[in-house]
């Protein structure tokens, strides 16, 4: 588990512990949402409450009250001793994506229509950042440029619960998403694809938008079910298959 978590809205111990127990939860349950998307948090960590809680300088309570949380929102399984990242099977990361291609293509189209010319600029400008971080083997710095230029889009989808549903199901894969782009040829092939779905918004052409994305989504489907069966073979072979929730130490 990474020692560097904070909490971003938390001056001092004193101070979180002043604020109500329902807001210290929030803070660290985002906290923990924020270190998977960026892949702080990986499959070798196990997250257990009171190491979390004396990290952050909170109590106990609310970091496993966040746990329980991601839990039961699919992104954390049991183990012995606290708690890893979800280890999805092929199939599970299918029917995720079965889910996707329902709603985030129809949501890309919308966002064409409703795009600005603010927006536009910005995701010009996530291509072009892909593209330097892509020639330079910078692999963080393509998978932020990746991660922008999507959240750039999404950001103009008028539907906010319809943004809610897609960024959900596509956090439940992100570790397996980070993973697969350390593979620079897939990076390679990721911001061909990126290329693509710009130069459809450029032109405002919505049923390519739709197309474009729904493509990438099915080719990105193929890349993580490559690595998931890496992960989970790996995992196999160290014996750290996940428990039951009875069993979970929290």
């Amino acid at each position: 588990m990474p020692t560097s978590l904070t909490v971003a809205a938390k001056a001092t111990p004193n101070t979180a512990m002043q604020e109500p127990k329902q807001s210290i939860r929030e803070q660290v349950y985002r906290h923990l949402r924020d270190k998977m998307r960026s892949g702080e948090i990986t499959y070798e960590d196990k997250l257990v409450d009171h190491e979390i809680a004396s990290q952050l300088g909170v109590s106990r309570m609310p970091v496993r009250e966040a746990l329980l949380q991601l839990k039961s929102e699919g992104f954390l399984e049991g183990t012995s001793r606290g708690f890893v990242l979800r280890r999805f099977t092929p199939t599970d990361i299918a029917n995720i994506f079965e889910t996707r291609l329902l709603l985030e293509p129809a949501a890309a189209g919308d966002a064409c229509k409703n795009a600005s010319i603010k927006g536009l600029s910005e995701m010009r400008s996530m291509v072009a950042a892909a593209e330097r971080a892509y020639a330079n083997d910078d692999i963080p710095g393509f998978m932020d440029s990746s991660d922008a230029f999507r959240l750039t889009w999404v950001g103009m989808v008028p539907n906010p619960h319809l943004v809610q549903t897609i960024d959900r199901l596509r956090d439940h894969v992100e570790a397996v998403r980070l993973a697969t782009l350390r593979d620079k040829a897939i990076r390679e092939l990721a911001l061909k694809h990126m290329k693509h779905i710009l130069d459809a918004f450029l032109e405002a052409d919505a049923e390519a938008v739709k197309e474009r994305v729904a493509h990438n989504m099915r080719v990105s489907a193929t890349c993580y079910y490559s690595t998931q069966e890496t992960i989970l073979s790996s995992s196999a072979e160290r014996g750290t298959e996940p428990l039951t929730a009875k069993s979970a130490d929290l």
